[in-house]
């Protein structure tokens, strides 16, 4: 009898020690993301602080804090609009942002319809060859622009179409990724749902636009997002195939600061910080449908 008390007494403060054990564990581990998740934080704001400062500081002491690296780099000196005052009188960069959201607003408007139509055609069509094009859709948003460059811009020459805004247009319009994501999500739908869409009478293109469309809006808002954006941050096409200012995008305006002799930095900061700020107020609404869109493409 003495046994089993003394085995019982041991065995419930093995269990104490276990959970003190555990206990200290899960609190260490604790600590450790929360140190983790403030290093990230760090090395993202820090960064993102100092680019702001540097915006409203003189180009010439831009780096006066930097090297070593003080507090005092994260709060500008000598506080100046003279940075965003010269985007715009100098550097044109109000036609810019004017161009771009142009050039944005057009390709999604035109890329979502091209998109919707070519992802429902590889998701509820049978036809010869599907899935020979479907892999050449992933393929294309697998490659970068890059390598493609130098073929393409032959073409929009040959074609006549340098310093155009066709040429910088036509070539975005269509995009591999929005069509993968438009084909995943038309082909959840119930084919049962369009069966009887068809008794009834309507054609294929009134079933898409009145009764698909309608009922995808993370695919819409997703599309919108990634032609949006693609276009937005797009540097190195618009920069070889319409140099001209009357057709210079954001981007391109922003890496004027960088000038042969020198680099102008707060203008650079400046410019930089203006670029990302519609990315940004585009992203944090719209970003859970996004996700959904994103998310529903790999449950397949």
């Amino acid at each position: 009898m003495t046994a089993m008390t003394d085995n019982r007494a041991q065995t419930a403060e093995a269990a104490k020690r276990l959970r003190r054990q555990r206990q200290v564990f899960d609190g260490m581990r604790t600590i450790f993301n929360y140190v983790l998740l403030v290093t990230i934080l760090l090395i993202v704001v820090v960064p993102l602080m100092w680019a702001i400062a540097a915006s409203f500081t003189p180009n010439e002491q831009v780096f006066r804090y930097v090297f070593p690296f003080s507090w005092r780099a994260l709060l500008p000196s000598d506080p100046t609009l003279d940075a965003y005052m010269n985007l715009f009188r100098l550097r044109d960069f109000g036609r810019a942002i004017i161009n771009t959201l142009a050039l944005s607003l057009g390709t999604v408007a035109i890329g979502l319809l091209i998109s919707a139509m070519a992802g429902f055609a590889f998701a509820k069509f049978e036809f010869r060859g599907k899935n020979a094009l479907f892999v050449i859709v992933l393929i294309t948003f697998m490659i970068p622009v890059e390598v493609i460059i130098i073929p393409l811009y032959i073409l929009m020459r040959d074609w006549g179409w340098i310093n155009t805004w066709h040429g910088l247009f036509i070539p975005g319009i269509a995009n591999g990724l929005v069509i993968f994501m438009f084909r995943q999500f038309f082909a959840d739908i119930p084919q049962e749902i369009l069966d009887a869409a068809r008794v009834d009478g309507a054609s294929w293109l009134r079933i898409l636009f009145q009764l698909i469309i309608p009922i995808s809006l993370p695919a819409m808002i997703s599309g919108s997002l990634v032609l949006f954006l693609g276009t937005w941050n797009s540097f190195f096409w618009p920069l070889v195939v319409a140099p001209a200012p009357e057709f210079r995008v954001v981007q391109v305006a922003v890496s004027l600061a960088v000038e042969s002799r020198q680099t102008i930095w707060n203008e650079l900061m400046a410019g930089a910080i203006l670029a990302a700020i519609v990315p940004v107020l585009l992203v944090f609404p719209f970003q859970r449908y996004y996700v959904r869109s994103i998310a529903s493409t790999g449950i397949k």
